[in-house]
């Protein structure tokens, strides 16, 4: 009987602790995924921008969005985004960017993001042109699918 009792105990003491190993590690890699997913957004959402997918960059955003672009006084919401994106994004454009990962943060169904912006471009006397921004993005999932709630950019 003793045997029996001392095996069992043996077996839960290095049991337990992988079992819970196993739990943190399926975690991780859950949240590791759930952040390649939203970079990958992130990476879509900005190259809309410069293929003047509007339809695109506000399917990508929540039913209750609201965002500060940097050109504007005020935040304005999804409804004002579309007279936005048509007047600033008119048409497609040759424009180059990249994203510098500065942060993100996944709690449940919540992500934010932080990251730097830098585009160039050839303007009509043939000079390349540069700007960087900062930009934060707050993700929700809406219908099973990440949204951005809420954002906000400011130039470097």
């Amino acid at each position: 009987m003793t045997k029996i009792i001392f095996s069992l105990a043996l077996f839960i003491f290095f049991v337990t602790p992988l079992s819970a190993q196993d739990k943190e590690k399926t975690v991780n890699n859950k949240w590791e995924n759930v952040e390649k997913e939203i970079w990958s957004l992130e990476e879509n959402y900005i190259s809309n921008f410069f293929k003047a997918d509007h339809e695109a960059i506000l399917s990508n955003y929540h039913s209750q969005f609201l965002g500060w672009p940097d050109s504007q006084e005020h935040p304005i919401g999804k409804e004002t985004a579309d007279k936005f994106l048509k007047e600033n994004y008119p048409e497609p454009s040759e424009t180059n960017f990249k994203i510098k990962r500065e942060g993100i943060r996944v709690v449940d169904n919540v992500v934010i993001t932080h990251y730097l912006l830098k585009i160039s471009w050839i303007d009509n006397e043939g000079i390349e042109k540069t700007r960087e921004s900062r930009l934060t993005h707050t993700w929700i999932k809406e219908d099973a699918q990440w949204k951005i709630l809420g954002g906000m950019s400011n130039r470097k």
